[in-house]
């Protein structure tokens, strides 16, 4: 026996898993539909700087930044102790937002970040569209509950919201949906495409919850497309 149950390390501890466990599972749609990406286009999930940001030279010289997935810039902690981490945001016209207090900063600088055993530097791009689910305990839990789509502006913006029965391999055989979310900086304008693909048991109407800052729309979407503007 390991002993390496969350419940062994204490309840501080396991307080702190479990908030993000629970983090895990509200991103859920980006990440399933991440890693979607990896299986029909080859893309990766877990990356250096390198990757999304070659003609940055001080990107290239960070060893322990890495993005997850398009939008999420993660810098862990690997010091006891610290309340500051250091943090470089690349180069990136449309910015980067602390995805805990949603601060903007300009790309191209480093910036002190506050820390404790709770919280790491996480960042969103801007120019990213990032959806979360509800609080689940399982991928099947809730699966006709609202998802929340947070527009984090200062360019165009896209994400394709990728679902499937989430149990099987039917998907190999074409049973998938696809979603597109298309922001619009100059027209303020989100457009939700009509969805392609059908798999069994989706639901036919969702409920779609849109944040752009402190503003947020309701859409019932029935698989048509749609725009909404703010």
């Amino acid at each position: 026996m390991s002993n390496t149950e969350p419940w062994q390390y204490g309840k501080e501890a396991q307080r702190i898993i479990t908030e993000y466990i629970r983090l895990r599972y509200q991103l859920f749609p980006y990440i399933y539909s991440e890693a979607a990406k990896i299986s029909f286009q080859g893309s990766t999930l877990m990356r250096p700087l390198v990757f999304d940001f070659s003609g940055d030279k001080e990107a290239l010289n960070q060893e322990q930044e890495y993005m997850f997935g398009s939008a999420l810039l993660i810098n862990p902690v690997t010091e006891k102790g610290v309340s500051v981490w250091p943090t470089y945001l690349p180069e990136n016209q449309a910015g980067w937002y602390d995805y805990w207090t949603g601060e903007k900063y300009m790309g191209g600088q480093t910036v002190d970040v506050s820390v404790n055993m709770d919280r790491i530097p996480v960042f969103v791009k801007g120019g990213s569209i990032l959806p979360k689910g509800p609080d689940r305990q399982f991928v099947k839990d809730q699966k006709e509950a609202p998802i929340e789509f947070y527009i984090y502006s200062g360019s165009d913006a896209s994400f394709r919201l990728y679902e499937d029965e989430g149990t099987n391999y039917d998907y190999e055989k074409g049973a998938y949906s696809v979603i597109g979310f298309y922001w619009d900086e100059k027209k303020q304008r989100l457009t939700v495409d009509a969805r392609e693909g059908t798999y069994l048991g989706m639901p036919e109407e969702r409920t779609f919850i849109i944040h752009l800052g402190d503003k947020q729309q309701t859409v019932n979407y029935i698989g048509d497309k749609v725009n909404i503007d703010f």
